[in-house]
């Protein structure tokens, strides 16, 4: 075991309830104006945490039985839709001899010190319950297979790393580790890092996208919360009601496969791309990012509405017809048509599959995406807005059955898209977090969503978190400071659209909340 000492060196909602998804950077920019600090539901990076140091300890299933499982002539499925598009994108990097780590997870304290054999039953029996996290990949013949342990043949190492008396230090030794263990085509592709001392512990989980999303991070913390209690009580633990993604994969893939060329989901998606064009994947405000041009990443988080705002832009977009989620869109929708003057404002939005109980708190990737389109053309004010954006999401999350790259496989665009990855299509993405298991006491928790997703792009994608303290929004975007300005300018007109619904009861459309110049 090494010791690291401070400062030394390392070499190492609505009228018809939609249902919410999650779900994916920097923070000390240009937050706009009003924003009272960061709340502990924003997806938040590991840096941004600031782990408390300690006894750092790296938990993994024994690689050994995934190589025995591997070698198995037989019991393998096809990867999911999802993972089959993540894990080409992967490849295709490896072979021009890069790696980004894409990595989801959650972080979360347990008070007093860690029972370590109990936390280790806790982990063989996560892994146990969900099939994800006992399954990897391998190629065979050229096709990529998903196989799957036995739960029988589950074990759980751990190793000590170093007694660290620095948070910084730790945190450049955790981030190389985690990034390290969780590339896609290791086995297994997620790793569990605890840091103990006398009065708590930081638990962090840490997986590759392949096998799980920002509502399967999210619900994960009352979870682990839960069987470590029980495990440590001596209580039966039972995985009653907890389906499989591996069975949901294979599912999705033969629903998928009856869609032809003529269903009325194709022929929606092709009249979406066709009619958004090239104007899907743009910004309405200059980002100052070049033709074909990838930067690396950063973030910006604004609160939009504190709590009371939110209940009051809610009973807004009911009497108009429409949910809290119709009304978000309608901002988005208003102020991208203030800036563009274009009459209809067209986006892509992820929604989770989990059509099943059983699949409901499934660790998985279960999201799928539907195109929204919203006409503003004789719209007068926000209610018009909204009772068009409900329509729209409601037809949005009907498409979203049917995965993208199955419908990209019927266009013939499946080459088109996959060359975009990850920034297929610029989106929007919302989630109710009130409804999230648990989240009441994150705070005592001390939990958080974690993202890693190093990457590189030129596109703007959103994240819209409702809690009961209020709704934030988590833009990612090309780093530049021209993007600084115009994203925050955008949020600050967002803001603005909303902040008047929840003050009058609507917005009249006219004028221009934001400018190309920067934030307002």
């Amino acid at each position: 075991m090494v010791r690291f000492e401070s400062g030394s060196k390392k070499s190492a909602n609505s009228t018809r309830q939609l249902a919410p998804l999650h779900y994916g950077y920097r923070h000390d920019i240009g937050c706009a104006e009003g924003n009272p600090g960061r709340p502990f539901m924003l997806l938040t990076t590991l840096a941004e945490y600031q782990v408390r140091p300690g006894l750092l300890r790296e938990w993994k299933l024994d690689a050994a039985s995934f190589h025995e499982a591997a070698g198995a002539a037989d019991g393998t499925t096809p990867p999911s839709y999802n993972q089959e598009w993540h894990l080409k994108y992967v490849s295709k990097l490896a072979e021009r001899g890069i790696r980004i780590p894409m990595w989801m997870g959650f972080v979360f304290e347990i008070s007093g010190s860690l029972r370590t054999e109990m936390f280790r039953e806790t982990l063989r029996v996560c892994a146990e319950r969900h099939e994800t996290l006992r399954s990897a990949f391998r190629v065979r013949d050229g096709r990529t297979e998903c196989f799957t342990v036995a739960p029988e043949r589950l074990r759980v190492k751990d190793e000590i790393l170093g007694d660290f008396a620095g948070g910084d230090e730790m945190c450049l030794w955790l981030q190389e580790r985690i990034d390290d263990a969780t590339d896609a085509f290791c086995r297994p592709s997620y790793v569990v890092e605890t840091v103990e001392r006398v009065d708590s512990t930081t638990v962090i989980v840490a997986l590759d996208h392949a096998h799980t999303d920002g509502l399967s991070v999210m619900t994960a913390v009352q979870e682990w919360q839960d069987l470590y209690a029980a495990v440590a009580g001596g209580r039966t633990v039972e995985h009653q009601q907890v389906g499989s993604y591996v069975d949901f994969g294979v599912a999705e893939r033969a629903a998928a496969e009856s869609v032809g060329s003529d269903d009325p989901a194709v022929g929606c998606w092709r009249r979406f791309i066709e009619t958004g064009g090239e104007g899907l994947l743009r910004f309405p405000l200059d980002l100052g990012v070049a033709e074909g041009e990838l930067l690396p990443h950063t973030k910006l988080d604004v609160r939009l509405l504190d709590g009371p705002a939110a209940e009051a832009v809610e009973e807004a977009c009911h009497g108009a017809g429409g949910g809290f989620l119709a009304g978000l869109l309608a901002a988005f929708a208003i102020v991208t048509h203030q800036i563009t003057g274009d009459p209809v404002y067209r986006t892509v939005m992820p929604w989770h599959t989990r059509s099943r109980p059983e699949w409901l708190r499934s660790m998985g990737w279960y999201v799928g995406i539907g195109p929204v389109e919203i006409d503003l053309s004789a719209a007068e004010s926000f209610r018009d807005v909204v009772r068009s954006a409900q329509r729209s999401a409601v037809t949005a999350q009907l498409l979203s059955r049917t995965p993208i790259a199955r419908i990209a496989q019927l266009l013939g665009i499946e080459d088109e898209l996959e060359q975009r990855m990850p920034e297929v299509f610029p989106f929007v993405s919302f989630t109710d977090m009130r409804v999230i298991p648990g989240t009441l006491r994150w705070s005592e928790w001390n939990a958080r969503p974690l993202v890693r997703m190093k990457t590189r792009g030129n596109r703007v994608n959103t994240w819209i978190h409702r809690t009961h303290e209020g709704v934030w929004v988590t833009a990612r975007y090309p780093g530049t400071e021209t993007a600084d300005a115009g994203v925050a300018c955008y949020a600050n007109g967002v803001r603005k659209v909303l902040q008047t619904v929840a003050q009058t009861g609507d917005y009249v459309l006219g004028g221009c909340p934001t400018t190309a110049g920067g934030a307002a």
